[in-house]
């Protein structure tokens, strides 16, 4: 078992909170993408997110066994070991360390909040898609549209929205 210097951890986290960063910017152009209704667009953010998503897990299991590690080290191995106590043991870095973890809280609240917002937007275009097709649905069945019966202009009952020959 080999433990990372303290400096090493500070750098995981940081790369991790970059990360994070970059998914929130992501997720931002996600929502535009939403309500534009740019299938393309949003088809390509997500597929960039899924790459940072995996990042972001490589980051985090390097914290994790980095945390576990240290404690394992310093403390019985059965015990947890927070954030606080590993400040302990970087006094001149803990007020940089818990401004960063600070600013990584807001970064998480604020991805947490537009996802909601863009899941709203998905559902909210969802329904809206389905009732158009109702609507479709209750038309076509009701009158017919665009088909024609023995070279006259009268309309004809078909399940087709527009007839195939025309």
């Amino acid at each position: 078992m080999r433990i990372l210097p303290l400096s090493e951890f500070k750098e995981i986290f940081k790369k991790e909170y970059e990360q994070y960063c970059i998914l929130l910017d992501k997720a931002q152009s996600k929502q535009q993408a939403i309500m534009e209704n740019d299938i393309d667009e949003l088809a390509e953010i997500v597929s960039y997110e899924q790459e940072i998503i995996e990042l972001i897990e490589e980051l985090e299991s390097k914290r994790h066994s980095f945390l576990n590690d240290f404690a394992a080290e310093k403390k019985a191995a059965d015990t947890e070991f927070s954030f606080a106590e590993l400040m302990a043991f970087m006094p001149e870095e803990r007020e940089g360390m818990q401004e960063l973890k600070a600013d990584f809280l807001t970064v998480l609240d604020q991805l947490q909040q537009i996802n909601e917002e863009n899941k709203q937007l998905i559902e909210d275009s969802l329904k809206i898609s389905e009732y158009s097709l109702e609507l479709i649905r209750q038309a076509v069945g009701k009158e017919n549209v665009y088909s024609k019966k023995d070279k006259s202009d009268s309309l004809r009952q078909t399940n087709h929205i527009i007839n195939k020959k025309i």
